[in-house]
């Protein structure tokens, strides 16, 4: 589409953004006595129409499916939104192939798991992107390998459509990309993993060339500053505390992609406004999603203080 076709729906999105959940709003949310109360103070909040009662995942989960039916009626079906959504049909197919149909499929997928299933056994047309059609048509022939070659493709289909669109979109998938590899190079690369457990796992570089990230996985002491250098990233190789704790480098990578996606509410016009709200919604439901789960398992309050992510505003 081009851009003129979202100036309704840029408009739309900056009226939203001012009802975005500040990150003082959940500090106090994480202080509050009960779980009771937090809820009375979400109903505060754009949350005060939406069912309260049930299990909470469910309802963040409807939240989530509501969101993304707005962006796609808002859009038509813009192919960078689809890229993002994709991600649950990615899980779903997983869910599939790899682990033989066995566990809880999301509802979040743009195609019904029913759909999905006869798009696998070839009863139905494939809908899914040519990516993963290509690896659909040429399975590995064990789980892990399967699994590593949906991603892959999922991520060459991100780079597909978002390099050609946005200069932005472009250099965030980028960034996560790379960002994506470090916490599995970080991972494997502690748990004692061979250099071709990575290669195996990793997706298609961004920023860092292929052979750079495999000489640093084998080479007895770890410069992870030298590998990141000249990135954007760079910073986070210069942190001892970010590197040796999974949990904060998760933390400090959500961080740095939503501060670079932030550039979309500078944009006028196009989909990348549209994207930044995604994303923005994504991660507030991600933060109660964490100061809920604090409170039912009655973790510190600086345990959930430290799992935050920034928000968008």
């Amino acid at each position: 589409m081009a851009e003129r076709d979202y100036a309704y729906a840029v408009g739309r999105i900056r009226v939203l953004e001012t009802k975005l959940l500040p990150l003082g709003f959940f500090e106090r949310l994480l202080t509050t006595p009960t779980v009771e109360e937090s809820v009375r103070m979400l109903s505060e909040t754009e949350y005060a129409s939406r069912e309260t009662a049930g299990d909470f995942e469910d309802i963040l989960e409807e939240q989530l499916g509501q969101l993304y039916q707005f962006l796609r009626e808002q859009t038509a079906d813009a192919p960078e939104l689809l890229v993002f959504l994709q991600r649950w049909d990615v899980h779903n197919l997983k869910l599939l192939v790899v682990a033989a149909g066995r566990g809880q499929p999301s509802k979040l997928g743009l195609i019904p798991f029913a759909e999905l299933k006869k798009m696998v056994d070839g009863s139905l047309p494939s809908a899914l992107p040519k990516e993963i059609n290509e690896v659909l048509a040429d399975l590995p022939e064990y789980g892990p390998a399967q699994a590593a070659a949906f991603d892959r493709a999922y991520y060459r289909y991100g780079r597909r459509i978002l390099e050609k669109s946005s200069k932005l979109l472009g250099a965030y998938w980028r960034a996560r990309r790379d960002l994506l590899n470090l916490q599995i190079f970080l991972r494997l690369r502690k748990s004692g993993a061979p250099v071709e457990e990575f290669e195996l796992f990793m997706v298609e570089p961004g920023y860092i060339e292929r052979e750079r990230w495999v000489e640093n996985y084998t080479q007895s002491s770890l410069s992870l500053a030298s590998l990141v250098n000249n990135t954007p990233y760079a910073h986070l190789g210069r942190d001892e505390e970010v590197i040796n704790a999974l949990p904060i480098l998760e933390r400090e990578i959500d961080n740095f992609l939503l501060e670079q996606i932030k550039e979309a509410k500078s944009i006028p016009l196009g989909i990348e406004p549209v994207i930044g709200y995604l994303l923005a919604k994504e991660r507030e439901i991600l933060n109660l999603r964490f100061v809920f789960a604090g409170k039912k398992n009655k973790l510190p309050v600086e345990t959930g203080r430290g799992r935050l992510r920034n928000v968008y505003i």
